[in-house]
C-alpha cells in the first residue's frame, strides 16, 4: 500500500462519500498491526475497567469511595500489565527495566486517574464505581502510547 499524500485528500473524500470499497484516508495511514494492537488494547481496557469498577462497587459498600478506589487499584493493575504484555503487545521478555518503566508510567497515570476521580466525586453525583470507570478511561491514551513506544516495544 502506498503512502497517503496531502494532494490526494480531495479524491479520498469524494471516494468515501461515494461509498468506495477502501478505508477512508485517515485510516489508510494506520498500519493493520497498529489497528490490531489498538483493538486488543481496547478489549483489555474494557476488561480491566470492568474488574476495577466491580471491585470499587463491591468494596464501596464497606470501605467508602476513596479507600475502595485504592484497594481495587493493585489487582486491576496486575491484570492490566499481564494482559497487555502477553496479548496486546505479545512481549516475551520480562526484565527489571520493563517493570520499572511500567511502574513509573503507572505513577503518572495514577495521578491522572486520581485527579479525575476526585473531581468527579466532588463535582458530580456519580456513584463511586462509575467515577472510577470514567477516571480509568481518562488515562487510556497516555497508557497506550507509553506501552507501545517504550515499555513493550520490540528491542
Amino acid at each position: 500500500m502506498d503512502r497517503w499524500h496531502p494532494s490526494q485528500y480531495h479524491g479520498h473524500v469524494r471516494a468515501c462519500q461515494a461509498g468506495g470499497a477502501f478505508v477512508c484516508w485517515p485510516l489508510r495511514m494506520l498500519k493493520p498491526e497498529l489497528i490490531s494492537k489498538v483493538l486488543r488494547f481496547a478489549v483489555v481496557g474494557c476488561v480491566v475497567m470492568g474488574v476495577f469498577m466491580g471491585l470499587n462497587w463491591l468494596l464501596g459498600h464497606w470501605c467508602g469511595r476513596q479507600v475502595s478506589f485504592l484497594i481495587a487499584y493493585p489487582p486491576a493493575l496486575a491484570l492490566h500489565f499481564s494482559l497487555n504484555k502477553w496479548w496486546t503487545f505479545g512481549c516475551q521478555r520480562t526484565d527489571s527495566r520493563q517493570v520499572g518503566e511500567y511502574l513509573l508510567m503507572v505513577a503518572v497515570t495514577f495521578a491522572i486517574q486520581w485527579a479525575v476521580f476526585t473531581a468527579l466525586s466532588a463535582w458530580t453525583p456519580l456513584p463511586g464505581w462509575l467515577a472510577a470507570g470514567a477516571a480509568n478511561a481518562a488515562q487510556m491514551a497516555v497508557t497506550f502510547a507509553v506501552m507501545q513506544r517504550r515499555i513493550f516495544a520490540e528491542r
